[in-house]
């Protein structure tokens, strides 16, 4: 049975590494056949066929669950019914909205998906389970891709929503009768009122964490602690399904008086999960509990009754890897914290706010949340304390994980019985992992949203050609985007810090740039400190055998239309066979002034195009002048300026060159070589669910 279990969750998690959505017939047909035969022959209880129901599983369920995305009319208003699952206030003006989609126009919909609405406007406060009428812009699930930071795609998949969009008019709203836990979360509120974690009171209550400060997480995640916030609320809010699905099975086996081993109870519970809700196995959430599960299961093999403090070395170790792929960092004192203060959460605040929470109905819950209060503030106090001395977090790169695979089989194979042979594999990835590559310069044109950050890395130093935007409720693209490629590039110094321009979209995290890494040096066309140096028309200089000039603005600036757009610090690189134009906003009265001073000296062989693609950029005589092979948009995805515009693509179209936009494609990485540029675009590479185009239809196998 274990045999049969594996694999079926190893087929059915297959499903997060297939490089395209297989199509019927074409991959589900030859599967249906073989567990025909298997059958008929009375081997259908093998594991060969636990392989194929897997397969055929994931495959039925993301064909039926993914189908309905081909009809989002692109660009386009669209008129949906829905039921109210959630409703967050980030802001005063900006409301996330979680709907189960009823109907799509006039199409039904089912199963029904989830999808989430912004809404950049007030709106009021509707009861969970309200039916609403909205007109919305939709798109299909999409995320930033870039080869290091956080895959955007895959974490909405992984809460199962399908597609995301913005709120264009309120139609009607059906407001549901108020539920019992909406007046009970009232109660409570109005028991908690001026306290000062009264956010995080919230969380460990009800399970809402929409209040939480970024400041906070930081912490908490710094500490180890998300997991507390996480699951705490879970006791007496509705019960989640997965939560529920493990407690149905684990009663099931008590009534039916099995005494199972550990492994098969997790498989069991693995297996349901997925037949469940196939989008688990996008979750963090979910690999990060089951392989917690497993490790405790680990540990009881190699010790037998191992105390606490083996188990949270096993589970620091064990959780490293995985922690390291999806995060991107590490928590050092993690293991000290959670010995010191799991106890504190356990006995005391934890329970004292679950008993509060209960009594807000009837009164008499304030003293209980005043002292839940006055603990969680002396915890946060410290967690400041220490974050401000020894920094909790350590962001290391993905690639870490490489390292950190061999040193857990190594600790595996020295303490099993009989698994010293794992010593030699161990040994081997070790040795891949610290094999030294060669360092060529790396040009980077990050997929940052709507903006621009390019970076270009040789070794540990690195120049930076702007910095991508920084939006108000705290997200920003230095955490989520430029400081990560840093991280996984192995800089610790920028040389030159370039911003060509005061735009938001450009320099919103100048400030967070200077504050993470040293800055040798700072230019841009705007004065923002008095360490900033201007950038001027005839600067040059050499960088790790790249030759570097500033094209533009000319001496005491440019004074004509669009001064801001037209004062951009242009810039031109050039190495062995290769040149690269970034010419930042500039629109035609620059382009045509720089075509009249430079001329055929502005050819390029790849141009990030002026303004993002803008109808104001790209003359004619600019792209001619540029001459590119290869043009790279720096805009977002479905962008409400249509960037770039259709005619700035067709004028590159007709000049020969390939385009590609980083919101369509990701991260345009360009690294320089003997023979000019080596070109890897992010989303032709990976799974099915991170490539471009229409990502969720089927095709074949080798398309």
């Amino acid at each position: 049975m274990d045999a049969r279990l594996l694999c079926f969750c190893l087929a059915a998690s297959s499903a997060l590494l297939w490089p395209r959505l297989p199509a019927w017939p074409w991959a589900l047909l030859p599967l249906v056949m073989l567990l025909a035969l298997l059958t008929m022959s009375g081997r259908w209880r093998g594991g060969v066929a636990a392989l194929c129901l897997g397969l055929l599983w994931m495959q039925g369920s993301l064909l039926l669950r993914l189908g309905w995305l081909d009809e989002l009319p692109a660009g386009h208003a669209v008129t949906i019914e829905g039921t109210l699952l959630r409703q967050e206030r980030a802001e005063p003006d900006f409301t996330r909205l979680l709907l189960r989609l009823d109907r799509l126009g006039t199409q039904q919909r089912w199963p029904a998906p989830l999808i989430q609405i912004s809404a950049y406007r007030p709106l009021p406060e509707w009861p969970t389970g309200s039916h609403l009428i909205l007109s919305v812009a939709l798109k299909p699930a999409h995320g930033l891709a870039n080869q290091a930071g956080w895959d955007g795609r895959r974490s909405l998949l992984g809460k199962g929503i399908l597609a995301t969009g913005s709120l264009r008019a309120v139609m009607a709203v059906t407001p549901a009768p108020s539920h019992w836990r909406d007046r009970w979360l009232e109660a409570a509120e109005r028991a908690w009122q001026g306290l000062a974690t009264a956010p995080l009171l919230r969380a460990l209550v009800f399970g809402e964490q929409g209040g939480i400060s970024r400041e906070q997480w930081d912490l908490l995640r710094g500490a180890g602690l998300t997991h507390v916030i996480a699951i705490s609320g879970q006791h007496i809010a509705i019960a989640t399904e997965r939560a529920l699905i493990m407690v149905l099975l684990w009663s099931l086996l008590r009534q039916l008086r099995r005494d199972w081993p550990g492994w098969r109870i997790w498989l069991w519970a693995f297996a349901a999960l997925v037949l469940w809700d196939p989008w688990a196995l996008w979750s963090a959430g979910f690999w990060l509990s089951f392989l917690a599960v497993a490790l405790l299961l680990v540990a009881g093999l190699i010790w037998g009754r191992p105390n606490l403090w083996r188990i949270q070395w096993l589970m620091m170790l064990g959780l490293l890897p995985l922690q390291l792929m999806l995060f991107e960092g590490v928590a050092p004192l993690a293991l000290l914290l959670n010995l010191l203060l799991l106890p504190l959460f356990a006995l005391i605040i934890i329970p004292c706010g679950l008993v509060a929470g209960l009594l807000a109905p009837l009164g008499g819950a304030g003293l209980l949340f005043w002292l839940a209060d006055a603990l969680l503030g002396h915890v946060m106090q410290l967690l400041a304390w220490l974050d401000a001395g020894a920094r909790l977090w350590w962001p290391l790169p993905a690639e870490g994980a490489l390292l950190c695979i061999p040193l857990l089989l190594a600790f595996t194979a020295w303490r099993l019985p009989g698994g010293r042979w794992l010593l030699l594999p161990s040994v081997g990835l070790m040795g891949l992992a610290l094999w030294p590559s060669p360092e060529r310069v790396e040009i980077s044109v990050l997929d940052v949203g709507q903006g621009l950050s390019v970076v270009i890395s040789k070794g540990e130093r690195a120049m930076i050609f702007d910095t991508g935007d920084r939006y108000p409720g705290g997200y920003n693209m230095a955490d989520a985007v430029v400081l990560p490629r840093l991280r996984q590039r192995g800089v610790r110094i920028i040389d030159t810090l370039i911003v060509s321009h005061k735009d938001r979209d450009h320099a919103g995290n100048r400030a967070a740039l200077l504050t993470a890494l040293p800055v040798r040096r700072e230019l841009s066309s705007h004065p923002f400190g008095p360490l900033t140096h201007p950038c001027m028309a005839g600067q040059t200089w050499r960088w790790s055998g790249v030759e570097v000039a500033v094209l533009w603005p000319p001496q005491g600036g440019w004074r004509g239309p669009s001064a801001r757009n037209n004062n951009s610090c242009v810039l031109r690189l050039a190495g062995a066979g290769w040149s690269l134009l970034l010419p930042g906003d500039i629109e035609a009265p620059a382009e045509r002034e720089l075509v009249r001073r430079h001329g055929a000296g502005l050819a390029s062989t790849v141009l990030v195009s002026a303004h993002h693609g803008s109808r104001t950029s790209s003359t004619p005589a600019f792209v001619t002048a540029v001459s590119p092979d290869l043009v790279i948009h720096s805009a977002g995805f479905q962008n409400r300026w249509r960037f770039p515009r259709p005619e700035v693509v067709a004028r590159v179209e007709a000049a020969g060159a390939r385009q590609w936009v980083t919101g369509v494609v990701g991260e345009v990485r360009l690294t320089a070589g003997d023979k000019g540029l080596d070109i890897r675009v992010e989303r032709e590479h990976g799974p099915w669910y991170r490539r471009s185009g229409a990502w969720w239809k089927p095709a074949l196998w080798l398309e």
